[in-house]
């Protein structure tokens, strides 16, 4: 099993900007071209968590990044802030950072101008982004007191990219961005063809960069992705379509794939052996580090079964989860076994306690 990772999405995003090179392509690329005429990308670097507090940091991406504005001193800042669902309060979540790094840069000369931000919301979720990019959009601009306030009210607009897979944004830029843009756009795709074929896209771009700094990290960071955000791939049938682009890269996915599933059963082992061990505190530590280890052994087998259950038989019930996790291991074994010839999910209850 490959162990989930809490948001594949937002991890794989951040991954991809720590690139310089790809950040700076796509500013150059989708900035408002009288917004970046005004910006000397050479001197593009990234924040690091330096302008949020604690409390704040676990609310934001944490994408920040400085850039001298052209024929003069001072600096501005780009903030990114990643989504893969429609998020209506975002507004207020990029001017609680925007207010952050303001009061950053004030605490440092109280009597200099506050720096120009440019607030960024990145957006690839299976449906097009349908709310304002207004930050008064959350006001209810439409009744007659609001008027009276409009002035006592903030008012800014972010800067909106949709590359939800409703292929509202056109691709372009560098391979390595392509190869980014290409992915988040699909990640979502109902046609998994449609999916397969990006996916073989990147891997002839991934073959042409061969050799350049940082891009069999970048693969495999995208190949972790895949697995992680997508439930419907087979690991044989992507090996088999990849080798028709390229063995080499064919190859690699297979080895970060097997990574990813050794991973998960160590990850299943070490749950095992914890709770083996909470138990063996009672009765004997060493009774205890047997059991963890078998234990381990078995969660591992159950998560792994139960994935290879769901992709034969998509429609199988969650509860059948728990029933899974009632057999001993050699059950399991049958089971999978078993599981090759199977044909309805019929047979497969009869393997189940009811």
């Amino acid at each position: 099993p490959m162990h989930k990772i809490t948001n594949p999405h937002d991890k794989f995003f951040k991954e991809v900007m720590s690139y310089i090179e790809i950040v700076r392509d796509f500013l150059m690329q989708y900035l408002p071209p009288e917004k970046a005429r005004h910006l000397d990308f050479e001197t593009l670097s990234a924040e690091k968590d330096s302008h949020i507090g604690e409390d704040l940091r676990e609310l934001f991406s944490d994408l920040i990044f400085r850039v001298k504005l052209r024929n003069e001193e001072t600096d501005a800042y780009v903030l990114f802030e990643h989504k893969s669902a429609i998020d209506k309060p975002v507004g207020l979540q990029l001017l609680k950072y925007m207010t952050a790094i303001w009061g950053k840069a004030l605490s440092l000369d109280p009597s200099s101008p506050l720096p120009i931000i440019i607030p960024i919301v990145f957006y690839h979720g299976n449906r097009k982004w349908t709310i304002s990019t207004d930050f008064d959009g959350l006001f209810e601009t439409g009744k007659e007191h609001y008027g009276a306030y409009r002035r006592q009210i903030p008012s800014y607009e972010y800067l909106l990219y949709d590359f939800s897979s409703t292929k509202h944004e056109p691709i372009r830029g560098t391979k390595k961005l392509r190869i980014f843009l290409g992915i988040t756009r699909a990640i979502f795709e109902e046609e998994k063809e449609v999916f397969i074929e990006t996916v073989l896209d990147a891997m002839k771009a991934f073959d042409e960069l061969r050799g350049t700094v940082g891009n069999e990290e970048y693969f495999e960071a995208y190949i972790r992705y895949l697995f992680y955000a997508r439930t419907d791939l087979e690991q044989e049938e992507l090996k088999e379509r990849i080798k028709t682009v390229s063995m080499e890269r064919s190859e690699k996915m297979l080895t970060i794939a097997e990574k990813l599933l050794q991973e998960g059963m160590e990850k299943g082992m070490e749950k095992g052996m914890k709770k083996g061990m909470e138990k063996g505190m009672e009765k004997g530590l060493a009774k205890g580090i047997i059991k963890g280890r078998e234990e381990g052994r078995e969660e591992g087998r159950e998560e792994l079964l139960w994935k290879q259950i769901t992709k034969k038989f998509p429609q199988i019930p969650q509860r059948y989860y728990e029933k899974l996790k009632a057999l001993t291991i050699d059950q399991l074994d049958t089971l999978g076994l078993d599981l090759i010839d199977m044909r309805s999910e019929e047979e497969l209850k009869r393997h189940l306690p009811i």
